[in-house]
């Protein structure tokens, strides 16, 4: 415990020479701008607006995702191909740990600003507004649904490049905007970039009473295979980083 304490700390100064943190600031910042602006007059009603807003939130995570494991992944390339995350090959599961929680802790933050700042922001342009209590979990569920991405995205970083990290976010974000249609059903419990959305346009249709968007057997389906998915993503890849040697394919 002492020791990923350490590598925490080590992290955390890390990203005061990027721009990680600011990222994780301006980029909710700026979705926020410019979908109240908007939502303060279009004709649509309060629900179609929360849900659009959600969806391409739920959207945009694959992409950021791959670029910001990708952002650190090369940091470490670097500052010396690797050799802090490969220093001791006794805590080198550590080193991936704590980059696992700094990785939470911006979303995490990144999430609560996007998502509770939306619901602040949208009170004061439409009173018939959904309860807090659907934004919080609207956050849990983002958070939850994009561990198992940030353990792919960090691999993708490491073994092969930024380039396919962020490629693969690209067709990730197609696949959740794709899945959210009927092309979906059946099949979106088994493609981790559309857990998100679907479970949280299931929350909201629930919150607003309605029925008949999304099967029970399907969303049961993909609540358990997003949790063996992501414990089973959280084994292999601790057990491939303790292994690892640093190889990277190149670009």
């Amino acid at each position: 415990m002492l020791q990923l304490k350490k590598l925490l700390k080590a992290d955390i100064i890390k990203l005061k020479s990027t721009q990680m943190i600011w990222i994780h600031i301006y980029i909710p910042i700026l979705g926020l701008f410019i979908f109240l602006s908007y939502y303060s007059y279009a004709p649509w009603s309060a629900y179609s607006k929360v849900s659009a807003y959600l969806q391409v939130l739920c959207m945009a995570f694959p992409i950021l995702i791959g670029i910001i494991t990708s952002m650190v992944a090369n940091q470490e390339y670097m500052a010396g191909n690797y050799k802090n995350l490969l220093a001791s090959s006794e805590i080198k599961y550590l080193s991936f740990i704590s980059k696992l929680i700094i990785f939470l802790l911006l979303g995490g933050f990144s999430t609560i600003l996007a998502v509770i700042g939306f619901y602040v922001g949208f009170s004061f342009i439409e009173n018939d507004t959904l309860p807090f209590s659907m934004y919080l979990a609207v956050v849990g569920l983002l958070i939850g649904s994009n561990i198992f991405l940030y353990v792919l995205h960090f691999f993708l970083s490491l073994r092969f490049s930024k380039g396919v990290s962020i490629g693969v976010g690209i067709v990730e974000s197609l696949i959740s905007a794709l899945f959210l249609t009927g092309m979906g059903d059946g099949r979106w419990p088994f493609f981790p970039s559309s857990w998100s959305i679907r479970f949280i346009g299931y929350l909201v249709m629930k919150y607003q009473n309605i029925s008949g968007a999304f099967t029970e057997s399907d969303l049961y389906l993909g609540i358990i295979i997003s949790i063996v998915g992501t414990i089973l993503s959280l084994i292999i890849m601790l057990l491939w980083f303790t292994n690892w040697e640093g190889k990277k394919a190149e670009e």
